[in-house]
């Protein structure tokens, strides 16, 4: 059992990411957007934990939001932590270091409560490895029940998101509670119940069992199996028979929160437009466990997003909502904001829509700057299938969906489709080839149609009329091969297939029990961590396997499952809704849909009947709606404004400024791109007549004098930056500066001619500072010793004729290089300290003057410590490097 850290300090964070990580950036957080936070001030300490890396956990809009509506509760403090990569893991191992949290950079095990977002079914080996490296005890009942004011006492750790709603009962036995449904309003009550807890000094047991009070708090360890062996009853009977999920009013002026310094997956603002959706489409667990639909008003969106996109600075945004398409005032509320941001070089993307409400106003608003991709999800092939799930799309809709696409300009459109759904049979497989046919002939008349299929297996979800479904993987296997033929006589359509072993799991985790607490932790003790999936597959579905079969779970996990579609035809409606009313192990996660209803949907599927969207028809009974959850909020369609053709960003070249600026501290972890990119953000944040170029996409006309290599710190580098109107380069350094981290200094600004040769070709020289040093087993003498030795080696490079240095290309064909004529003076640094390194480390400071060639090319440190090291017989460590000047000519 691992054991909390016993410091609660702030970890040495420049000791354990350095240069020597990968992408070092993630971890250096204070990210735009973040504020101060008073640690001792602070009654309750919550760190939010993405159990994926952090260009994928920065990035998701839940997170941001619950980040910053706990910040704004009065005595709550909110950090945040990420899984780290494979390299920082070791090290954090290596040095006994618990895994911390970006901003206050205290180790997780200081904090109150640690909260994971399990959104998927096969996360919890990715939060197992998050506990472990946090030093927590990985099991809720290894934490034990000491008071909450006890140093020694481990956070409380919980887990919300979809899958932990759909379905707690595989992770129960990690998780002292869980966050059923929408947070936003009950984290805050979560926190109200900790403050109250550690001011009086409860112990963690009486803190659980009030924590199992709250609506929306399902605590596992006061739920047991009952008699049957399935059904989970609570131990208590003052605890909830069913805790029922909480339903929030979106928010999205919190979408803004955060704005992440390196290249994240949604590297974009994103605004929630409606949450919830009502279409009622069998397979989709989401469409069941977000009811009901909540529009937001179209004031507010227009709102967040121009605010949103004024303070970020980012030249993208998104709106998002389950079904964007079914949010009835998007064609006016994404003209308006078209209009608006007509002159900004923006462009919006929208992540789901439907086909058949695609027309020429929405393909107005997508894009912008330039044109995004266009997603559609027909999901099956033919219309007999679609009807079985209740996807409500004709072949019509899709067909005229397509041709409007095309006529607005898209000549690439991606489709989703699933296969192993039920009812499903070969021609329906077949059906799928036979779309892409009829899309391509259809739209010949407006050009060539490329499609990209994405083919996905259908996996039963808990809450949903197809949870009794079972799918199997040879089946699933022959319906690939037999689309895989079809699809080879097919032009301009490529097809893409989930493996259908990543897929059985997902089946077989999301619809367990209890007893997969041992199949998860001996996954994730064999390396079967989410990412390993996509890295080495065979392995990581041996480990799970392995661990299944190790459980004694090897083919007992679809005892309660219905079978083919052809058992369920065969089933008299009586046998059916009797087959159905058995225990599952989710049936006390109260959804708000009734059992029964899904029951009697499962029916209508054998009868192809189309249930209509409620929110758009009558009600279809399914029993969320009412005084616990609410109704379903549709704001009826606005008028749509008159479109304002988009305009070009200025590319007048009236003015330029040359700034020269410095990058240290944590800046220093960004890389040459990261930079580029937090500058151009900053720019657009000031509202300064920048001049952008021409061309596809348009950037700012901004050109940094030379890239530095990744870690080192630099005290006077150049950029020239050219704008639409003569500028006051003072007023701009003062107010760009405003825009930027502290860690990068705008020094000082002066107008250069436009004329003037660029940046680049004004390199002359570069003056670098570093440090060597070798492990000794004496002190000042071996010192003195060491430092005459590394003068005597750089007397005789510089003495040298020829500097060889031998590497490779980018084709990786080995070449060699004369790199003398480069090396314009070294030697030991003028401020070289008097007084000894420390004893057992030798250690000399160094200046290097190296020239710089038209090509950007020139000497590194790097290269001196190699031929240092060959020319004393020694092996030398780099450290503290430094580029102390650019000089231009």
């Amino acid at each position: 059992m691992t054991v909390a850290s016993p410091s609660l300090e702030p970890v040495d964070f420049s000791s354990l990411v350095d240069s020597g990580i990968n992408r070092p950036a993630r971890y250096v957080g204070h990210e735009l957007g973040v504020e101060p936070r008073d640690w001792h001030a602070a009654r309750v300490r919550w760190a939010l934990t993405y159990p994926e890396i952090y260009e994928v956990g920065s990035s998701n809009l839940g997170h941001i939001i619950l980040y910053s509506i706990l910040n704004a509760v009065p005595g709550q403090l909110c950090d945040r932590a990420y899984l780290p990569a494979a390299d920082l893991a070791a090290r954090l191992r290596e040095r006994q270091q618990a895994l911390f949290a970006v901003e206050s950079r205290r180790p997780l095990p200081a904090f109150d409560i640690l909260g994971f977002s399990l959104s998927y079914e096969l996360g919890a080996t990715n939060i197992l490895e998050m506990l472990d490296l946090a030093r927590v005890p990985q099991r809720a009942c290894d934490r034990g029940d000491l008071p909450l004011g006890d140093p020694q006492a481990p956070p409380l750790i919980f887990a919300g998101g979809p899958t932990a709603t759909s379905n707690p009962e595989p992770y129960a036995a990690f998780f002292d509670f869980f966050a059923l449904g929408d947070g936003e309003e009950l984290l805050p009550e979560i926190g109200l119940v900790v403050a109250e807890a550690k001011a009086e000094n409860w112990k963690r047991s009486r803190l659980l069992h009030d924590l199992a009070q709250v609506p929306g708090v399902y605590v596992p360890s006061l739920y047991a199996p009952g008699k049957d062996g399935v059904t989970v009853e609570p131990l208590h009977p003052d605890l909830p028979r069913r805790p029922l999920r909480r339903v929030a009013t979106p928010m999205p002026h919190y979408a803004m929160g955060l704005v992440p310094h390196v290249e994240t997956v949604h590297d974009r603002l994103t605004v929630e437009i409606r949450r919830g959706c009502t279409r009622g489409c069998r397979f989709c667990q989401p469409g069941m466990l977000t009811r009901p639909a909540r529009d937001v008003e179209p004031e507010a969106v227009i709102e967040a997003v121009e605010t949103g996109m004024k303070r970020t600075g980012y030249s993208d945004f998104s709106l998002l909502s389950l079904s964007c398409s079914d949010y009835l005032a998007l064609p006016a509320v994404g003209v308006e904001l078209r209009n608006r941001l007509a002159d900004q070089n923006v462009t919006l993307q929208l992540p789901s829509q439907r086909v058949d409400r695609f027309d020429d106003d929405i393909a107005h608003i997508l894009g912008g700057g330039r044109q995004a991709g266009l997603t559609f999800a027909p999901e099956a092939g033919t219309q007999r299938l679609r009807d079985i799930v209740n996807k409500g799309l004709t072949d019509d809709d899709l067909r005229n969906g397509i041709r409007t696409a095309m006529q607005n300009g898209y000549r690439k459109v991606k489709l989703y489709f699933m296969i192993g759904l039920p009812g499903e049979t070969d021609d329906d497989v077949l059906g799928i080839v036979d779309t892409c046919v009829m899309l391509q002939q259809s739209c010949g008349d407006l050009g060539r149609l490329s499609l990209n299929i994405t083919i996905s297996n259908f996996t039963p979800k808990p809450h949903t009329p197809f949870q009794w479904h079972s799918v199997s993987t040879a089946e699933f296997e022959r319906r690939q091969r037999l689309l895989r033929d079809a699809a080879r006589r097919l032009r301009g359509v490529r097809f893409n297939f989930t493996d259908v072993r990543l897929s059985a799991m997902e089946d077989f985790v999301g619809r367990g029990d209890r007893r997969l607490a041992a199949v998860i932790e001996s996954a994730w003790r064999a390396g079967a961590g989410m990412d390993a999936w996509f890295e080495a597959l065979d392995r990581t579905y041996t480990a799970w396997t392995e661990a299944i079969a190790a459980a004694g779970l090897e083919g007992r996990y679809r005892d309660l499952e219905l079978g083919g579609w052809g058992a369920a035809n065969a089933l008299s409606a009586a046998d059916l809704e009797s087959f159905c009313a058995q225990p599952l192990p989710w049936d006390h996660i109260d959804s708000g849909i009734d059992k029964t209803w899904l029951a009697e949907d499962l029916q209508r599927a054998l009868a192809a009947a189309v249930v209509p969207d409620c929110s758009f028809d009558g009600c279809s009974s399914c029993g969320v709606c009412g005084p616990d959850l609410g109704h379903n909020v549709v704001v009826p369609p606005p008028s749509i404004p008159v479109q304002r053709p988009s305009q070009a960003p200025g590319s007048a070249r009236v003015c330029r400024i040359r700034f020269q600026f410095s990058k240290t501290g944590s800046m220093a972890l960004l890389s040459h791109l990261d930079v580029v990119r937090m500058l151009e953000r900053s720019l657009r944040r000031t509202g300064l007549p920048v001049s952008f170029t021409g061309g596809f996409h348009p950037l700012p006309r901004l050109q940094l004098a030379l890239a530095l290599p990744l870690g080192v710190e630099a005290q006077g580098e150049w950029m020239d930056l050219e704008f639409l109107d003569v500028v006051d380069p003072e007023q701009v350094l003062t107010l760009w500066q405003r825009a930027l981290p502290n860690a990068f200094r705008l020094l000082s600004a002066q107008v250069v001619p436009v004329s003037e040769p660029s940046l680049s070709q004004r390199l002359e020289s570069a003056v670098w500072g570093f440090r060597l040093s070798r492990l000794s087993g004496s002190a000042s003498a071996s010192q003195v010793r060491f430092a005459a030795a590394v003068q005597k080696g750089c007397t005789a490079l510089m003495a040298g004729q020829q500097l060889i240095w031998k590497d490779t290309d980018k084709k990786g064909r080995p070449r060699e290089r004369d790199c003398r004529p480069f090396l314009l003076n070294l030697q030991i640094h003028p401020d070289q300290p008097e007084q000894p390194a420390p004893t057992g480390v030798d250690a000399v400071e160094l200046q290097l003057h190296a020239a710089i060639d038209a090509m950007g090319r020139s000497l590194k440190p790097l290269q001196i410590q190699s031929w240092l090291s060959e020319e004393l017989g020694m092996e030398l460590q780099l450290e503290q490097v430094q580029r102390s000047a650019l000089l231009l000519q």
